[in-house]
């Protein structure tokens, strides 16, 4: 499993993982502008023949990373892929000291990974994805 940073032609099956996995509509651009924004922010898992996984975050200060998605592919979860995406994305931001994020209340599976990787639900935000339904803002602290 190689861990390295997303290419443009990476792009495919980056959405293909996503429409399988979200109920959310994410455009193809959504991807491109995170990942122009912040390329070193846009990590994928490589099986050496596909793409199994990503994550994209972003330092939203200068101690603060900010996860916005992180997904695997189906037939790979539960092997330590999302945790291996997770790890690099922190190491590879500095001097990060905490990390955010929101999840789908309904996610219990995401996070049930977030509390096993040492994330705590630090507040209720009502109303937060389009379709209306509530997520927790989880927290993950460093130090």
């Amino acid at each position: 499993m190689i861990i390295r940073e997303f290419e443009y032609e990476d792009l495919q099956q980056v959405m293909e993982i996503v429409y399988s996995s979200f109920e959310e509509y994410y455009t193809s651009d959504f991807f491109l502008t995170i990942w122009q924004a912040s390329p070193d922010g846009f990590i994928v898992a490589d099986d050496g023949e596909k793409i199994v996984g990503f994550v994209m975050g972003v330092m939203v200060d200068v101690e603060t990373l900010r996860i916005l998605m992180i997904c695997v592919r189906e037939g790979y979860r539960n092997k330590g892929i999302g945790s291996e995406l997770l790890k690099h994305i922190i190491k590879k931001s500095g001097n990060v000291r905490k990390v955010r994020l929101e999840v789908k209340m309904s996610n219990k599976e995401a996070i049930k990974f977030y509390k096993k990787s040492g994330f705590v639900i630090k507040e209720t935000l009502p109303d937060f994805y389009p379709d209306g339904t509530d997520a927790y803002l989880m927290e993950k602290s460093l130090f």
